[in-house]
């Protein structure tokens, strides 16, 4: 939560804030990746996680190929053992796995804009 905190606050600043603010939501992000390394891939903790900090480099890196492949990854990975959800686990890990699906069609539906873009440029 301390790395969503510095994104929020990323999200809304400019020169050295902005870089202080993603310096600091990396360095949390990253400590709570290292926590979550054991849980199941489709843990609410992980999968949240991997949520806000694909955001992150969306939103506020500008790197939306990060934020493709960290969404993509945890998607694969929950999808592997699934089988082995419990229906609590499957209830609260839905949702997520649903706003992760949701931001991966539009960020890839924006790369397909810009490589079309492109090459309507070199034409």
């Amino acid at each position: 939560m301390i790395g969503d905190y510095y994104r929020y606050i990323a999200e809304n600043s400019r020169g050295d804030s902005l870089i202080e603010a993603s310096e600091k939501a990396i360095e949390y992000y990253v400590q709570a990746e290292t926590v979550a390394r054991d849980m199941k891939p489709y843990h609410v903790t992980k999968l949240s996680l991997v949520l806000n900090l694909s955001v992150f480099y969306y939103e506020v890196k500008d790197d939306i190929q990060k934020a493709v492949a960290l969404a993509k990854e945890a998607l694969h990975n929950a999808k592997l053992q699934i089988e082995s959800m419990n229906n609590e686990d499957a209830k609260d890990a839905l949702s997520i796995v649903a706003l992760l699906k949701e931001n991966l069609n539009l960020w890839q539906d924006e790369i397909e804009e810009e490589e079309n873009d492109l090459v309507a440029l070199q034409l």
